[in-house]
């Protein structure tokens, strides 16, 4: 293989590994392509919507508003269809190899179900009388005494496979080595170079009462590039884009998304459009072809088809569906979706097979091809396996599931799936180019933001890092450089250590953390797996920013910097930690902590008192010891696992917490007592096709004596960045209470109301709406002005009146596929010194 070219296709998996982060047989065969304009024979009037598909293939499409379409296969498939309800079906056949243009004219007839007959004209759709929304609603009345988990007890063996591949490869400048690895796509059988795969073999277990399930893992191969990096995200991130769907569930989850369901029992009938297409003929039974499509072919739903059973049972037997192409889904050029079921008796319909195909363009440039396939085997039926579900973990995993050889793939894979794409080997031969293996290896430095002292993975057993806090600059430090280091568990399973040291080139002071954690179970790459349980010792000196409470990044992360971070209302923290952790698959943790902090005031921030005859003098610092506990109940809750956090896959749930600190006078010298209790909940509401809503709402209170640094403030924002949870607009310490209620609702519409607006719908731009406020209050007891025991206030900090201050915003997300821009204003308390009424704050996000 030429130099030139290899250098090509390196380029290529570079591309490919930065979508992974932020996350066919090889044939020559010419394309047969049928294009064409799809019109009534009588009236010459353009037809939209028609479905224009390959004769006994999966390869297909709808005409667009123009009545125009465009299909291409490589599988020596000719027989062209043209289908819609009110009209004669229409075919043709056509060149194989060549490119054939068509003008279809679809002569009317009539559709005849149950006595009630359509007639066509200009399409005037009414759900009124109509067959086949009638004979929709009979198909959701019976999808549940249709569905498996009928059935008291089931168990199946499962196979599943994950392939990311390049797109639409030019066969013509594939030579020699990866000209080996191409395949086909099963969307257009166009060919694509495979650069990832994933293969799981797994038992999975049903139980209706208690309902619960259960997966044992025997098998699980991971080949490519993502193997080769190593980042833990990717895994997470994956199986929830392309996680398992129930074509009768209300809302379909795909590419973190939700698609109103075809089989939803409240939407269906009003959110798509529905049309008896003709009967067809699948394993020698007869089946009504159901077709469907949304009212607005911009809203997140499927076009496709339902094959119904013909009888009163109203079953599904298969369904194939896809994504408009004009609908609000980033970087989706085709989605194929299908799925076969199989009768076993009445009223049992088993799944078969499910396949996903996606066809993505990223940055207009990119092509890439994402599959996934299951197969379901040897279902028992009512055989109680109750054992299995003692154990609490949702997955189990024999021993040796990883590592399984190449020869017990080829006998366990389901023989119609038996393909070995060799990705491995693949890598083998890339990793032998020196400019790819130092680019990957610079790739898995930025992802996991840490450099490992070893090139070998297997036996490093220290990391440094970390890349986004490498360098950073406030107000009070100036430019701040860091350096962490963290062992690895090559070092030891249990026993994890971690570290930083920081200096600011203004307050010219050295800052440090040290940290040691026992876990209890072995990690296999960092301490905080799900779910630890977790001893944890540390020791920090730092400049704390008061008033910064529910920052999503690290106060120094390079972008959090800014001139007026840290500007004022900070200290030097001296502060030693004992944590006890517990995490349960039930996504149930608690958290026991006692800790001593000693503040220092920081640049001009000063701790005065002022006594009976209105003298004022200095405390050099403020000594609080704390014991506390915090509970944490997420169910379902879904997140990747980072060195040293989570994040969070979008998902409809709720997340409860409940934390009560106790502060102990004289204790480690502490300076006062006190009682602080806060519960909050977080609710997100996936309204498909109207967008998600979430709602947070925090509840605190303090009894007994609390200095300024220790009550209750919101939560300030002062970075240009978009931070949940955070007041963009408020200063630090701007409001100072003793018990206080926060609230934080944010609407994302996904574009429902902007996909409505001529020329604007072409954008794909989301529309986001917020509003943030905060009511409390500030007893006497913890009010300088009525408690000389009490510091003084910082100056521009204010004891709120009856009103809650709030703040608004109005936003734009999906700016090019990746940014969100927000104008936030400020509602009230305009009067107060040094604030901002206004505005803009920028954030980064890729999402389909």
């Amino acid at each position: 293989m030429s130099v030139k070219s290899n250098k090509s296709y390196i380029k290529k998996l570079i591309a490919a590994i930065s979508l992974l982060l932020v996350i066919q047989s090889y044939s020559f065969s010419q394309t047969t392509t049928v294009q064409g304009v799809v019109k009534d024979s009588i009236t010459g009037n353009i037809i939209e919507f028609a479905i224009v598909r390959f004769d006994d293939s999966a390869v297909g499409n709808i005409s667009d508003e123009k009545g125009k379409f465009k299909i291409s296969n490589n599988s020596k498939k000719n027989q062209v269809v043209v289908s819609l309800m009110g009209y004669k079906t229409w075919t043709k056949t056509v060149p194989i190899g060549k490119t054939t243009t068509l003008e279809v004219l679809l002569q009317p007839s009539e559709y005849q179900l149950d006595e009630v007959v359509i007639r066509p004209g200009k399409e005037k759709y009414s759900k009124k009388n109509n067959p086949a929304v009638e004979l929709i609603k009979k198909v959701i009345e019976n999808k549940e005494r249709n569905n498996i988990r009928n059935q008291d007890y089931y168990q199946t063996d499962e196979y599943d496979r994950l392939i990311f591949a390049f797109n639409k490869v030019d066969t013509a400048k594939v030579k020699e080595k990866l000209a080996k690895y191409t395949m086909q796509s099963r969307i257009d059988n166009k060919t694509i170079l495979p650069f990832s795969t994933r293969e799981t073999l797994s038992t999975f277990y049903y139980r209706k009462k208690p309902e619960s399930t259960k997966r044992i893992v025997t098998a699980h191969e991971l080949n490519g590039i993502d193997e080769a990096m190593n980042v833990e995200a990717i895994d997470a991130v994956t199986k929830e884009m392309f996680k398992d769907i129930n074509i009768t569930d209300n809302k379909i989850n795909l590419l973190l998304r939700d698609f109103v369901g075809p089989l939803s029992s409240s939407q269906a009938v009003d959110f798509y459009k529905w049309y008896i297409i003709d009967t067809v003929t699948i394993e020698q039974e007869r089946y009504i072809n159901l077709g469907f499509l949304p009212f607005n072919t911009r809203d997140i739903g499927f076009t496709g088809n339902i094959y119904v059973s013909n009888d009163s049972s109203y079953a599904v037997k298969r369904v194939t569906m896809d994504v408009p192409n004009k609908s609000n889904v980033n970087f989706v050029d085709a989605m194929v979706v299908e799925q076969d079921f199989e009768e076993l008796s009445p009223n049992l319909w088993i799944p078969k097979t499910l396949t996903m195909s996606v066809d993505l363009t990223m940055a207009n440039a990119i092509k890439l091809y994402v599959e996934k396939v299951k197969n379901y085997n040897n279902f028992v039926f009512n055989q109680p396996v109750d054992v299995v579900f003692v154990n609490p973990a949702p997955v189990l995993y024999v021993s040796g599931y990883n590592k399984q050889s190449r020869e017990y793939w080829e006998e366990n894979r389901p023989q119609s799936l038996n393909t070995d794409y060799k990705v491995d080997l693949m890598m083998d031969e890339l990793m032998s180019n020196k400019y790819f293996k130092l680019f990957l290896g610079a790739v898995k430095i930025i992802s996991s933001s840490s450099v490992p002292l070893s090139s070998d993975e297997e036996k490093n057993k220290f990391e440094v890092g970390k890349t986004l806090s490498l360098f950073s600059f406030n107000g009070l430090e100036g430019a701040r450089f860091r350096l962490t280091g963290n062992t690895t568990p090559n070092f030891h399973k249990h026993l994890f250590l971690y570290g930083y040291g920081a200096y600011g080139t203004k307050d010219k002071k050295f800052k440090y953390y040290g940290e040691a954690t026992w876990a209890f179970g072995n990690r296999e790459k960092n301490k905080d797996e799900f779910p630890m349980t977790n001893l944890v010792v540390g020791h920090k000196y730092d400049a704390n920013p008061l008033g910064l409470r529910f920052l999503q990044s690290e106060r120094d992360d390079i972008f959090m910097s800014g001139k007026n971070q840290l500007k004022e209302n900070a200290t030097y923290s001296r502060t030693t930690q004992v944590e006890f952790k517990h995490e349960t698959y039930k996504n149930f943790s608690f958290d026991i902590f006692a800790r001593t902090q000693k503040e220092k005031p920081a640049g001009n921030l000063t701790f005065r008192l002022i006594d009976d005859n209105g003298n004022m003098f200095f405390k050099p610092n403020l000594i609080s010891t704390e014991v506390g506990l915090s509970l944490r109940y997420a169910p379902n809750e879904k997140f990747f696992q980072q060195r040293r956090a989570r994040r969070k896959i979008p998902h409809e749930g709720v997340v409860y917490s409940l934390s009560y600190t106790a502060g102990l006078k004289n204790v480690f010298g502490s300076d006062y007592n006190y009682h602080k209790l806060m519960a909050s909940i977080t609710k997100d509401f996936w309204m498909s096709p109207y967008g998600k809503l979430q709602i947070n709402v925090i509840g605190e209170k303090i009894w007994g004596d609390a200095p300024f640094p220790i009550l209750l403030t919101a939560s300030a924002n002062k970075s240009f960045t978009i931070q949940k949870h955070s007041f963009s607009l408020v200063n630090t310490l701007e409001f100072l209470n003793d018990q206080q209620i926060t609230w934080n609702v944010t609407y994302n519409m996904d574009g429902w109301l902007l996909n409505r607006i001529p020329l604007l719908n072409m954008l794909k731009l989301r529309e986001v709406f917020g509003l943030r406020g905060i009511w409390g209050s500030l007893s006497d007891r913890n009010n300088p002005e009525h408690n000389n025991k009490m510091l003084v206030f910082p100056n521009n900090s204010f004891k709120m009146k009856k009103d809650p201050y709030m703040e608004a915003s109005v936003g734009l997300e999906n700016i090019l596929g990746f940014f969100r821009l927000d104008y936030v204003w400020r509602l009230n308390y305009l009067n107060h010194p040094n604030i901002d009424k206004s505005a803009i704050r920028l954030g980064f996000e890729m999402s389909f």
